[in-house]
Order: structure tokens, then C-alpha cells, then sequence
């Protein structure tokens, strides 16, 4: 992400890019989760015979909202660190940074918009969830969202919130490395103003690929993630009652079903940040394209105007 536009201007495209790409994989991602969460194969044709056509948008609001939060405290955080240390190395805004910075800069942007984001994504995968676990809490129309966090408090109390939270220290690390490689895939293969400027198709497969990688490389974290925060306490009235932790979901899983299982839902989720990565930048690029050109014809007007 090489974008001389301002901090907010980046934030905002990439949030936007973020939620459009959010509404059109949707149920994909629901059916990634309760894959994850409960062992279960699903397809999209089993859950709408289950559960109808409405259950394939469990959560889609209060999912949406974290993610407009999340990528834009993402972008908007990474924006201005990177300005911070292009300035203090002198060079131009543009500038690629070394492998070791673009890490850096991402990995404490991805903390920090998920150390504010992480309870709205945890009630959204109990939403997800709960007609596959026969959640209660999650049950009756509009009241779901206030059941959800009514039974968080109950069982875990405030700290609840951020069960799961463990994990990001190292899932941090797939944003910072998805848009590493993004800037990789723009210098080898993009030349000139396409570089600055992606096409449309290009933003999109440069987007998928890097994505595809760094969920690879992070999933069996991600897969131990979803399982804590679909769990719940079987006995809410105990305090010393615990549910399982990152470490011991992972070894569970191991256990149960070997190396493998440790990559159950993978092609589901890889195929569905394919369509959200890549609708993301290329929504993103596009709207920071329509950014420069409005400035571009005020800049020319503005000029017009000075000479009459």
C-alpha cells in the first residue's frame, strides 16, 4: 500500500472496500465459521433447507460494523505510521519500505484495531453459531444481538469480551503480510502508472493471492481462534469453570483428528477471502482513484478560474 492520498482518505476506501467486500461473501463466511466452530461439513443448500434462507445472514450487521471499524483503524493507523517512518528515512511518500518495517507497521496497526473490534467479532460468531448449537441466548428477532451480549457477561463477565484475543498477537501478522505481498505483486508485475494505480483486475488478483498466502500460513491459529469464541461455559455459575484456550483447542483438534484437522474448513475460507480480499483492494484502489481525479478537476477548475 503505497498511496500518498491522506490518512482518513485511505482509511475510509478501505474500510468501504472492506465492508462491500463483507456483504458479498457473507454467507460464505458463515458457513466457513459454523464449519470451523463445530466440526460439521455444510453447504449453502444445507443450511437454507435447515434453517431458511434468512439464517445465511446470522450476524451480518453486527459482522459489517466491525468490519468498517476494524479496516479503518487498520488503514488509518498504518497510514500514519508509515508516514512517520518515510519521513524519518527521507524519502518520498510513495517509497517502498523494507520487508522488516512493512511488518512492523502492519502487525501494531492489526493489534490495534483488533484490540477494539474483538467483542463485536466475538458476538458475531456466537450469531453465526447459534442455530448450530442451539443457542437460546441467540434466539428471538431482534433481541439477538442484546441476548448474545447479556450471555457473555453472564458467563465470562467483562474480560468475556476478549476471550480469544491471545490468538491476534500472531493473526496481527496476516493483514501485515497480506499487504506486503500485495506491494510485492505491484512491483513485479505492474509498471509505471499502473504500478501507482492498479487496475481494477489486477488489484483483484494481487489481492486473492496475497491473502490466500497468509491465511495458509495462519490458519490452524485462526481455525483454534473461532473454536474459543463459539465456546461457552458449561457451567456459567462456576467462576473457576474455564473454556479452552487457544493452546488447548489446538491440541484437541490435533488429537482428535491429526495434522489435518488442524486445516479442516481451509478451502472454504481460502475461497472466500479470494472474493473478499480481492473485491476489497479493488473497491479500495477504485474509490482512491475517484479521490484523485475529483481533486485533479477542482485543482484544473480552481486554475481556469484564477486565469479569467
Amino acid at each position: 500500500m503505497t498511496s500518498i492520498l491522506p490518512p482518513f482518505v485511505q482509511a475510509a476506501s478501505g474500510s468501504l472496500g472492506a465492508a462491500s467486500a463483507n456483504a458479498l461473501t457473507y454467507p460464505l463466511d458463515l458457513i466457513t465459521t459454523r464449519i470451523q466452530a463445530t466440526e460439521k461439513s455444510s453447504s449453502i443448500r444445507k443450511q437454507i433447507h435447515a434453517y431458511g434462507l434468512s439464517s445465511l445472514y446470522d450476524g451480518i450487521w453486527s459482522d459489517t460494523s466491525a468490519t468498517l471499524l476494524s479496516s479503518f483503524l487498520y488503514y488509518y493507523v498504518y497510514s500514519f505510521l508509515r508516514a512517520l517512518v518515510v519521513r524519518g528515512n527521507g524519502k518520498s511518500k510513495a517509497a517502498m519500505l523494507s520487508l522488516p518495517q512493512e511488518l512492523a507497521i502492519g502487525y501494531l496497526s492489526g493489534i490495534a484495531s483488533r484490540s477494539i473490534t474483538t467483542p463485536l467479532n466475538l458476538v458475531t460468531v456466537r450469531l453465526q453459531t447459534a442455530r448450530v448449537n442451539d443457542d437460546s441466548s441467540a434466539q428471538g428477532g431482534t433481541s439477538r444481538f442484546t441476548g448474545i451480549c447479556q450471555q457473555i457477561l453472564l458467563e465470562e463477565g467483562l474480560r468475556g469480551f476478549w476471550k480469544g484475543f491471545s490468538s491476534n498477537f500472531v493473526l496481527s501478522l496476516n493483514p501485515a503480510v497480506t499487504l506486503y505481498l500485495f506491494q510485492q505483486y505491484r512491483r513485479v508485475m505492474l509498471k509505471g502508472r499502473e504500478r501507482a494505480s492498479p487496475p481494477p483486475g489486477h488489484s483483484f488478483v494481487g489481492g486473492a493471492l496475497a491473502n490466500s498466502i497468509a491465511v495458509i500460513m495462519l490458519y490452524p491459529l485462526l481455525l483454534a481462534k473461532t473454536v474459543v469464541q463459539a465456546s461457552r461455559r458449561s457451567n456459567p455459575t462456576n467462576s473457576y469453570s474455564q473454556g479452552p484456550s487457544i493452546r488447548s483447542s489446538l491440541q484437541g483438534i490435533y488429537t482428535a483428528g491429526g495434522f489435518f484437522a488442524l486445516y479442516r474448513g481451509l478451502a472454504a475460507q481460502l475461497f472466500k477471502g479470494i472474493l473478499r480480499q480481492g473485491t476489497a483492494m479493488m473497491v479500495k484502489q477504485r474509490i482512491e482513484q475517484l479521490v484523485v481525479q475529483a481533486y485533479l478537476r477542482q485543482r484544473a477548475l480552481r486554475r481556469i478560474q484564477y486565469k479569467g
